[in-house]
This record gives C-alpha cells, sequence and structure tokens, in this order.
C-alpha cells in the first residue's frame, strides 16, 4: 500500500536520551542496592518504564521501595536529565519538514510516560508537527506489543500498512513489524551491526539518510 504516516519512535529517535535512561537507570538502581551496567539496561531499551522496573524485580527482587515508588523515581530523574542535558538527534528538524512538505500525516508513538513525552516536545520545540501524539504508559502492553501503534493507526484512521515507522530499538522495530507496518530502524551505534535488525526494511544512521529513500 501507499504510505500515507509517517510514525516516529522519541527516545534515541528525535532525542539522545538513551545515555540519559541508562544513568538515570544506574543511580534509581543503586538506590535499593542493584549494581546496574549499560549492558542491563540495555536489555530492556524500549520497554516502559513500569515494565523495567518489573523486569528486574523479577529477577533480583529488592526491599525498602516498592516496584511504584521506583517507577516514579527513575521517571523524575530521567525527565530531569532530558531537561537538562537532552539533545537533539541529527535530522530531526530536517525529517519532520521533509515529511511536512511531502504531504505525509505524522504522529508520535512512545514507550514513555505522557509527561516526558510532553517534556521532550516542548524542549524540542517541535509538538506542532505530530497530528497524533500516543504513549503507551496506559495501554494493556508495551513494546514489542504491536498495541501502540495499532492505536497510533487506528486514531489516524488509516490502514497499518499505510504507515511507516521510525525507530531505534529492536523491541520498537519488532513492535512495528507485528503491527504490519514498514520500519525504517536508526540504532545507535552500538547496536546498528547486530543481525536482529535485518528484519527493518531500511536501515540507517541518522534521520538526514531519510531523504535517500524512495516511498511509494
Amino acid at each position: 500500500m501507499k504510505t500515507k504516516a509517517i510514525i516516529f519512535d522519541m527516545d534515541g529517535v528525535l532525542i539522545d536520551s538513551e545515555p540519559l535512561w541508562r544513568k538515570a537507570e544506574i543511580e534509581t538502581f543503586a538506590k535499593v542496592g542493584l549494581s546496574f551496567t549499560d549492558d542491563m539496561c540495555m536489555q530492556t531499551m524500549g520497554m516502559r518504564t513500569s515494565e523495567v522496573i518489573e523486569y528486574w524485580y523479577k529477577i533480583t527482587p529488592w526491599t525498602g521501595k516498592s516496584i511504584k515508588e521506583l517507577e516514579n523515581e527513575l521517571l523524575q530523574r530521567v525527565t530531569q536529565l532530558i531537561i537538562e542535558e537532552g539533545d537533539t538527534m541529527k535530522g530531526v528538524e530536517f525529517s519532520l519538514n521533509y515529511f511536512k512538505e511531502k504531504g505525509f500525516r505524522i504522529a508520535l508513538a512512545s514507550s514513555s510516560a505522557m509527561t516526558l513525552i510532553e517534556a521532550v516536545l516542548n524542549k524540542l520545540q517541535i509538538k506542532k508537527y505530530f497530528e497524533i501524539v500516543e504513549s503507551a504508559e496506559f495501554l494493556d502492553y508495551g513494546k514489542p506489543h504491536p498495541e501502540i501503534f495499532i492505536k497510533t493507526a487506528k486514531n489516524l484512521g488509516i490502514h497499518a500498512n499505510e504507515c511507516l515507522v521510525i525507530e531505534d530499538s529492536f523491541n520498537g522495530v519488532l513492535a512495528a513489524k507485528s503491527a504490519r507496518m514498514r520500519v525504517v530502524a536508526i540504532p545507535d551505534e552500538e547496536s546498528r551491526n547486530e543481525d536482529k535488525f535485518v528484519i527493518a526494511d531500511h536501515i540507517l544512521n541518522d534521520l538526514e539518510q531519510i531523504k535517500e529513500l524512495v516511498f511509494e
């Protein structure tokens, strides 16, 4: 089908927040005695904040703070770091203007909480570009389940096959493919050569390379 809409992920696509997520996770889990590494943080990349906390609680239970308390502390810390230190990813403004000029409808579908999404959109001053903004925060399932992408397409009023998703994490790519959407993967440098990303329709280094793709 002809592509009618572009659905952006947020973290690692619009804003360089993944290193800040890792920093926040390491700091937050240290409060309950867990020694976290960057590799451990990568295991839950693309998942909702609540799912990250629950995932590690099942593997290494802790005491002193509830799951909800730690979730709130992690969200507050990463929001603070993004506001203070977050940088725009290369090609964001170019790609948004590129798709707008070509008449594509533009949406955002993120695993992050809506409060964090609003903070990022305000910081980058790009809210005006998005017709639909969706968070997986209160959905039944987060990525890699396709629910958020299915809901976004439904709210746009178009078929899933008419959507192109831009993602950086494998969980996001898998969710989009499961929703039967085309996917552009822009993994970070640490993950770019991983074989699992071959399921994406295209693999790019940054958003400026969007101009090299052909949209039917």
